[in-house]
């Protein structure tokens, strides 16, 4: 099972290092598991998931964000 770190899963996610790691705090989306280091980790199932909860559809009062390729995610 390949690990990514939040670098990569940022690239992956089309967001910052920055949002993946507020959005996490701020509870908006799951913690991500820790490796021995304690630093996030995520498989690939999990980077799934996070599309899924950042790109889903946009409802009314759902929360957006920018994401680097100028389109707009709504944040659940």
């Amino acid at each position: 099972m390949r690990l990514l770190q939040v670098s990569e899963a940022a690239r992956e996610l089309g967001v910052s290092e920055a949002w993946l790691r507020r959005t996490e705090n701020s509870g908006r989306i799951p913690k991500a598991r820790r490796d021995l280091n304690g630093w996030r980790v995520y498989t690939l199932d999990d980077i799934a998931k996070l599309q899924q909860l950042i790109v889903g559809s946009a409802n009314p009062g759902e929360v957006t964000h920018q994401k680097r390729d100028g389109t707009a995610a709504p944040i659940k």
